[in-house]
């Protein structure tokens, strides 16, 4: 008995699409299941030469379905492994193997190839014995012309990876050879070409030869630099230009005046144009083009924390107020906690990309402890420098405050002089894996104008360290002390507090500080706060992390540590680290725990 479908006899598309329809139907079962599953496996070698075995051998990259692989018989490979497409690239394997092999040096290995098959699966199997490697038996690199005695080139040539006697590598040849020619060019020889450059090997006997003879040529010096723009005075735009005409050409010194101009904000796009057709007695004119950035920068953000609630923050920059790049940037932070309005006005000194002079006034409303509060008015000028790495601001504050915390309640006013120097080491600012940071600040006011003296010292220390692929280590300390004639006219601002997401975690923000005789948190004389913290990112961007703080705001030198612990979620989002944690305050015998939401870089 035969088993089928009996279509009705009718003509036309309509009775030929059924037909195709009904076939597709009974077929696909088989179709579906005729894949092959194809693994690769190779044993005999690992490391570097592992990693370059497996980048070449097209059997690996056409089980993965990569794309651009090469024709077989002048047909495409197909996006997933058919049996004839299998054995093909079977065959071939050997030859891609020891073509992966001899860029380190093994012109002779031993390949053990074979190819099982059992239903749909296909195993290819590689035991590759390496065999002895060629070895360098003479590495010759001289350098002549100008350059020949040019320290910078004699240190490539001497710190080359090849060495006599030692395995043959190409990718050390093909480094050495590409940096000094680099290097050369880089260093004002721009005529730089190798008379000689080849890479020897006789397989047969196990040996190697290099040689590299680089003529540097005369050496270029710096013609006339002109910048090409109309926004700025030329004046102050040529206090950019560090390069002095007839200094040795440059080519770093030529990229330190793309990133400054680039960093300094007034120009969206700089492009160098190194006229060397143009030069003269090998002197090389520069051109500069620039394109101005807009000359108003807006800003929004929204955020949240449980210190503070949730945030809003609107800010506006001028970036050219006059053609001497004066500026003004403005910004209002409001959230339930705290409203601050800022001004400044900035005035570009020496180093033009970092050093300001700047003129500011703020205006803030803020709660303070569990039930104060503090109305503050601010006109300050400071001088900020950045040298080496390290950020110094010098500054000169004049404010007024209204306050009413505990049985204080006044209205002071105050002149203090100070300093704040800082550094910032990441490997990166948002995610960093490894780094640190860390500020020291010293404030005081001498009595004059101000309602009471004091000097007052603060530091703070924070640094990361990467623990495996996925975990990091975080630790962070801060430390406070000040003198003080009268302690209930200080201005809250200067008093130490601590408890909250960012210090203290398990204890509510300001939290920890000295009472007073109505027990009204109103801040200390001293403090000392440090914490440790492990996380791992165990999905992606998401992750988890436990912690221990310690810390406490006293009158006394040593304040007596208050100890929070717990364990958070992490996620890495586009503008920093997010934390939700969840802590015990060990010394808090109203709450077993705390909720703690905080957003922002670690460092």
């Amino acid at each position: 008995m035969e088993a089928g479908i009996i279509l009705p006899q009718r003509q036309g598309t309509y009775a030929r699409l059924i037909r195709l329809a009904c076939l597709f139907c009974l077929l696909y079962p088989v179709m579906a299941t005729a894949e092959p599953v194809l693994e690769v496996k190779i044993s005999g070698i690992d490391g570097v030469l592992l990693d370059n075995v497996r980048a070449h051998l097209y059997l690996i990259r056409y089980a993965r379905g990569e794309p651009g692989l090469p024709l077989i018989d002048k047909k495409e490979i197909l996006p997933w492994p058919g049996a004839e497409q299998i054995r093909v690239l079977h065959r071939r394997a050997a030859k891609e193997l020891r073509a992966a092999l001899e860029p380190y040096g093994y012109y002779a290995p031993v390949i053990d190839a074979s190819l099982d098959v059992q239903g749909e699966q296909w195993l290819a199997q590689y035991r590759i014995d390496t065999g002895p490697p060629v070895l360098l038996e003479s590495i010759d690199i001289s350098i002549t012309g100008e350059g020949g005695e040019d320290a910078g080139l004699a240190a490539v040539r001497d710190k080359t990876r090849m060495r006599k006697g030692e395995r043959l590598q190409h990718p050390d040849y093909d480094d050495t050879r590409a940096k000094l020619k680099r290097t050369a060019i880089d260093a004002g020889y721009l005529d730089a070409t190798y008379k000689q450059s080849s890479l020897r090997v006789n397989p047969a006997a196990r040996r190697a030869e290099v040689v590299l003879h680089l003529d540097t040529g005369a050496r270029y010096y710096f013609g006339r630099v002109h910048i090409e723009q109309d926004i700025l005075d030329p004046d102050f735009v040529s206090r950019f230009v560090t390069l002095e005409e007839g200094a040795p050409f440059d080519t770093a010194k030529l990229l330190d005046l793309q990133l400054a101009l680039g960093d300094s904000g007034y120009f969206e796009q700089v492009e160098l144009d190194v006229q060397r057709e143009q030069a003269q007695d090998r002197h090389v004119p520069v051109v500069v083009h620039t394109t101005p950035s807009p000359r108003v920068r807006y800003k929004a953000g929204v955020g949240f924390g449980t210190d503070t609630g949730p945030r809003v923050s609107l800010g506006a920059e001028f970036l050219r107020i006059n053609r001497r790049g004066h500026s003004i940037t403005s910004d209002l932070r409001l959230s339930p906690v705290k409203q601050t309005a800022v001004v400044r006005y900035k005035i570009p000194i020496r180093n033009l990309v970092s050093d300001r002079l700047v003129f500011g006034g703020e205006v803030e409303n803020a709660e303070v402890a569990d039930s104060g509060d503090s109305r503050r008015y601010q006109l300050d000028v400071s001088m900020n420098i950045s040298r080496g790495g390290f950020q110094r601001r010098y500054y000169l504050n004049y404010q007024h405050e209204s306050f009413d915390l505990g049985n204080d309640d006044d209205n002071v006013d105050f002149l203090i002089p100070g300093a704040t120097i800082s550094r910032l080491k990441s490997d990166n600012v948002l995610f960093p894996r490894r780094g640190y940071s860390w500020s020291a600040d010293l404030r005081g006011a001498p009595g004059l104008i101000s309602s009471t003296r004091f000097a007052r010292i603060a530091a703070g220390l924070r640094g990361v360290y990467p623990l495996g692929d996925k975990g990091r280590i975080l630790g962070r300390g801060q430390v406070g002390a000040m003198t003080v004639d009268d302690f209930s006219k200080l201005p809250t601002t200067e008093r130490f507090f601590t408890g909250g997401d960012q210090s203290v975690r398990g204890y509510d923000y300001q939290e920890l500080a000295p009472v007073d005789s109505s027990g009204e948190v109103v801040g200390g004389q001293y403090l000392a706060v440090a914490g440790i913290e492990f996380d791992y990112l165990f999905a992606g961007n998401f992750g988890a992390a436990v912690f221990v703080d310690a810390g406490n705001a006293d009158d006394s030198f040593l304040p007596s540590m208050k100890v929070g612990a717990g364990i958070g979620f992490r996620w890495r989002s586009p503008v920093g680290m997010l934390r939700i944690d969840v802590a015990h305050p060990f010394d808090d015998q109203f709450n077993d725990y705390r909720l703690h939401i905080s957003i922002g870089p670690d460092l």
